[in-house]
């Protein structure tokens, strides 16, 4: 009898050591990713909080951005690539740049090969996110029991219908199980190339609030043409043609004079080093650049 009660104890004693980490288990927060145009001047961000944290309420939020410009869907891109790679496997991005909200346009949810979720408008906004991590598997948004109601705001999908998505695949809901296999919508996104001896690539973007020009040039492309860290460069710009030393950091050319560098994100940028070079030398996203050594 001894004997059973101590098998009793050692199985209850198991049974609750493996109860605890089950619980513990299920109560580790996911993380959502959340970036949207809205700004934070009304309670649109926080409607979606609500709803998020209403279906997973241990889920850890972090608002990357509210304040993409609206409706551009290439800025929101550029800022969710740069971020999502720093959060772990599981992370879920959901992302609302939605000009086409109510329209025929589709609402996807994405599995990249690195393990992120990404949910939002099938409109190319993913577009970087998916080239830089691929994609493995991607679903068409349908099933009405993962929305915040069946019937849904024609002006609100992120309230309606990505962020109670979003929280449901935080919780562990099978991304099957959201809708239809789907090819998302991608944009067109030329990579930088060679030509004639030079490398002809594009501003990506301007660095706020700092001025720095973002290029989509990668280091091989330069090793390409016989330039290395040290060099000048010959660099045309929009409509201007500069000369400008390529170096390690902004403080390595004298405060006020422009340089360039390579950016955290692995790509080519321009910048004044305390200044701002798009103001100085009225460069825009998209502006066509070209850069050889100097001759």
């Amino acid at each position: 009898m001894k004997g059973l009660r101590v098998c009793a104890v050692v199985v209850l004693a198991l049974v609750a050591i493996g109860g605890c980490t089950a619980e513990r288990d299920r109560l580790d927060p996911s993380t959502i990713l959340f970036v949207t145009d809205f700004g934070v001047r009304d309670g649109a961000v926080a409607a979606c909080k609500g709803v998020m944290l209403s279906i997973a309420p241990a889920t850890r939020i972090v608002d990357l951005t509210h304040d993409v410009p609206p409706y551009d869907i290439e800025i929101a891109g550029e800022v969710l690539e740069q971020a999502l790679p720093f959060y772990p496997t599981g992370t879920v991005a959901v992302a609302v740049i939605d000009p086409g909200v109510g329209s025929e346009r589709k609402a996807i949810a994405v599995l990249t090969k690195r393990g992120h979720l990404l949910v939002g408008p099938d409109n190319g906004l993913f577009t970087l996110v998916m080239q830089a991590e691929g994609v493995e598997r991607a679903v068409e948004v349908r099933e009405t029991r993962y929305f915040r109601a069946p019937q849904t705001s024609s002006t609100f999908h992120g309230r309606d219908i990505f962020a109670p998505v979003a929280a449901h695949l935080a919780t562990g809901t099978p991304l099957d199980s959201l809708g239809p296999p789907i090819d998302p919508v991608q944009l067109d996104v030329r990579p930088a190339r060679l030509a004639e001896g030079r490398v002809i690539g594009m501003v990506r973007y301007i660095e706020d609030p700092y001025g720095n020009v973002v290029t989509d040039i990668r280091p091989v492309l330069l090793d390409s043409i016989g330039t290395t860290l040290g060099d000048s460069l010959e660099v045309r710009i929009g409509s201007r043609t500069l000369r400008l030393p390529w170096r390690s950091t902004f403080s390595d050319v004298p405060t006020g004079r422009p340089l360039a560098v390579m950016h955290s994100r692995g790509v080519l940028s321009f910048s004044i080093n305390q200044g701002d070079f798009a103001s100085r030398f009225g460069v825009k996203r998209r502006d066509p650049v070209s850069v050889r050594p100097v001759p």
